[in-house]
């Protein structure tokens, strides 16, 4: 990874996490949507910088559809109630995942990838995506359709109390 390619990467990274962590900890609705929207673009950054152009729009459209449906005046969140031991060992868990997470980045090293599709790039990033992480992009590809199964199941019922 060249230079310039290198500084929109990190930058663009930078801009995602600041957004994110300004989703977290911020209070009203229209911020938090605004932070996400941001966080969106940081993200898409990333897939720009990595000649990704087409997963870089589809990150970008479905942030910018999270975010208006988080600035909608109806929007209603939904608190689950965990007992506190469940909460700790959530967190444990979560920073075991962090530490494996930065140990494998500061380990590994870029995958190389012959460039052949422009900017928009998908056919590079499919072969990437099959050729090292199948398993991975299956898993992403069920999990997917079981949050498409479970929000159209929702919005039926939704549907049919009105």
């Amino acid at each position: 990874m060249d230079s310039p390619h290198a500084i929109g990467f990190y930058a663009s990274s930078a801009v995602a996490l600041g957004g994110g962590l300004v989703v977290v900890f911020a209070g009203g609705r229209g911020l938090r949507a605004l932070a996400l929207l941001i966080s969106g673009v940081g993200v898409a950054g990333v897939y720009a910088s990595l000649s990704a152009g087409f997963a870089a729009l589809v990150v970008l459209g479905s942030f910018a559809a999270s975010a208006l449906l988080l600035a909608r005046p109806d929007y209603r969140t939904v608190m689950g109630e965990a007992a506190h031991v469940w909460r700790q060992l959530a967190a444990v868990g979560a920073a075991i995942l962090l530490g494996a997470l930065a140990y494998a980045a500061f380990r590994g090293d870029f995958a190389q990838v012959t460039f052949n599709g422009g900017f928009f790039g998908s056919a590079a990033l499919g072969r990437l995506l099959f050729a090292r992480d199948a398993l991975s992009a299956e898993a992403v590809g069920a999990l997917l359709l079981a949050a498409l199964v479970g929000l159209t199941v929702a919005w039926r019922v939704h549907d049919r109390s009105r």
